[in-house]
């Protein structure tokens, strides 16, 4: 296929804002139907969403729901362990890749192979006034680039994340999901949604994974009491983990274990603008299940703080 046709198409698919049929997309741009479906498989394999509907396709730039994954195959019988990490904002200037390393190091050394990301993997760009001025990675991306590149790889660790808001900005404005781009890339890294993730542990134990919105409240608890208060007992997981407020913190509520992950970002223009100061850290959970594997009979997290 002629390099013109392919960027023809790829122009005219990003553009769509309506329901479209790939027949139509063809005879409007004299191609064939094939040649359309190729150009839209490849789009969709960089990050761009295309929603097939039956007889029509939608591109969209709205957030997917959460997806569920299975990671019990990933421990061991009863017994749990993993790492959690959160907002890494890679490609800003106050990224702290060398802690990013130290908390790998530490997973490692105490057996934790698998960990999961909870959003905000790069700074992405745009999001807030002057961030323009923070990031030494501009755009998507070079940011996309400079996260395959750096991201910690430990043998036999693996990381599962979900995108948060500073990674969808791009992805908001008809651009592509770079976590899409980053997992392809890193056998290593799984990505799991956008924004939200439920992961099942064992056959009645789950885990959810979410980066929020919004500001965080004068109590560190009172969005996840208010979020756990107001979700029907079917819809709560047993362990609840958040990212984006960029600090620690951990309740027992409604035999809901809750983690609020620590950031791995030196305070920026953004957050001393809301009289806020990060935490750096990471989780390390040890957890036991029941015999019967339907519950939690242990849970251990252990905060690791750098300030």
């Amino acid at each position: 296929m002629p390099k013109e046709n392919d960027y023809q198409i790829r122009r005219t698919l990003l553009k769509e804002r309506q329901p479209f049929k790939l027949e139509d997309v063809a005879t409007e741009l004299k191609v064939g139907v094939e040649v359309v479906q190729s150009v839209v498989e490849k789009l969709a394999s960089q990050g761009y969403t295309f929603r097939n509907t039956g007889e029509y396709y939608i591109h969209s730039k709205n957030a997917l729901l959460g997806s569920i994954y299975d990671a019990s195959k990933r421990f061991n019988g009863r017994y749990l362990k993993f790492g959690i990490v959160s907002d890494t904002h890679l490609g800003s200037n106050m990224e702290r890749l060398d802690l990013l390393e130290q908390v790998y190091d530490i997973f490692k050394k105490e057996g934790a192979k698998t960990v999961f990301h909870a959003g905000d993997f790069t700074d992405g760009y745009g999001v807030y006034r002057g961030q323009e001025f923070e990031v030494h990675k501009v755009g998507q991306e070079e940011q996309i680039d400079y996260a395959i590149k750096v991201y910690p790889q430990r043998p036999l660790v693996r990381t599962f994340t979900i995108a948060g808001n500073h990674d969808l900005r791009q992805y908001e404005r008809g651009g592509s999901d770079p976590l899409v781009q980053v997992a392809r890339a890193r056998k290593d890294i799984e990505y799991l949604g956008q924004l939200d993730a439920r992961v099942k542990l064992a056959d009645n134990v789950a885990m959810e994974i979410l980066h929020p919105s919004g500001s965080i409240a004068y109590a560190l608890s009172y969005k996840a009491q208010r979020d756990i208060n107001n979700r029907p007992a079917s819809d709560l997981p047993n362990i609840l983990v958040y990212g984006h407020w960029h600090t620690s913190f951990y309740m027992q509520y409604r035999d809901v274990q809750f983690l609020q992950a620590p950031c791995l970002k030196e305070t920026g223009l953004w957050e001393r603008s809301k009289g806020l100061h990060t935490t750096l850290g990471c989780w390390l959970v040890e957890a036991v299940l029941t015999d019967d594997l339907s519950s939690l009979a242990k849970f251990k997290p252990e905060l690791f703080r750098f300030q």
